[in-house]
């Protein structure tokens, strides 16, 4: 099974102690893609109402700039949204209609995913939509389209079971693929390789 991690923060310092071992034993679980020397996207972009480190008028205001720095290089964008579905929407809606890219780690509902694609994002599943009581997520990860759907760890964090509580890495897109592909009734080898040539595409991978 082929599988591409498109959010991972692989320089994170729980990974110091054995990064290369861990990198390795992701590539040889079928995780070819995690990180790319080359500039790919900007991100992780966007507003967290969660944490609050920085006001929101302060995190609106650089969010709208990055939003313009990524349409003068022409890259996708990377979108934190914590806590912040509304505002994230309403300033797609005004400042970002020439952005595109994706949703990290998608936690809104059905209706936003939809007005999502539309502006021109795909929406990406971490181990979140592994959780047994992640039922809306679950719901979401049902119906959006497949040319859309990518699949990530946001490793070293949200690790699904059955690992939860110890450190998550790549390997771990395995059961991403495994939960939305039981979801929606498909061979699991399927689910990933669409998920798979879906990150290609958004990261501009030939």
């Amino acid at each position: 099974m082929k599988l591409f991690d498109t959010h991972a923060h692989i320089n994170d310092n729980r990974f110091d102690n054995d990064r290369a071992d861990m990198l390795q034993a992701c590539f040889d679980a079928g995780v070819e893609y995690i990180h790319n020397d080359k500039v790919r996207a900007i991100g992780e972009i966007g507003l967290d109402y969660y944490y609050d480190f920085s006001d929101r008028p302060t995190q609106k205001k650089v969010f709208i700039r990055q939003l313009e720095l990524a349409r003068e290089v022409d890259l996708p964008i990377i979108i934190h949204d914590r806590d912040a579905h509304g505002d994230i929407m309403d300033i797609l809606r005004n400042e970002g209609k020439d952005n595109w890219g994706i949703f990290h780690c998608y936690s809104g509902s059905w209706e936003m995913a939809k007005e999502a694609i539309k502006l021109g994002f795909y929406i990406s599943f971490a181990g979140p939509v592994v959780f047994p009581k992640s039922t809306n997520l679950k719901e979401v990860a049902k119906q959006v389209p497949l040319d859309r759907i990518l699949i990530e760890t946001d490793s070293p964090y949200l690790t699904p079971p059955p690992f939860r509580g110890r450190r998550n890495d790549p390997s771990k897109t395995q059961f991403v693929a495994q939960e939305i592909a039981s979801l929606r009734g498909m061979d699991v080898e399927e689910f990933a390789s669409i998920a798979y040539e879906n990150g290609k595409r958004v990261f501009g991978i030939k």
